[in-house]
């Protein structure tokens, strides 16, 4: 059964909502780590962690572009 556009707008904003302040909310916990008085870390293990946060950015954000993409690309021709 296929949802209609007003419960896919409310699902969007319950869970779009909810999804993105549990994901700045644990982003922002990698703060404390950061913190070399508790922490040892070096270079390396640094550049680990903003790979993998650059990473999961890039691939939230392909997801969007492609959904976008495919919601334009009906404009092929097949008979004329």
């Amino acid at each position: 059964m296929a949802l209609s556009d007003k419960q896919k707008r409310d699902n969007f904003l319950k869970h779009g909502n909810r999804r993105l302040i549990n994901a700045v909310k644990s982003i922002k916990l990698l703060n404390n780590i950061a913190n070399q008085r508790y922490y040892e870390y070096d270079e390396r293990e640094k550049n680990i962690i903003f790979k993998e946060l650059d990473k999961a950015v890039k691939e939230v954000k392909n997801s969007f572009s492609k959904a976008k993409n495919k919601k334009n690309k009906n404009t092929d021709i097949f008979f004329k």
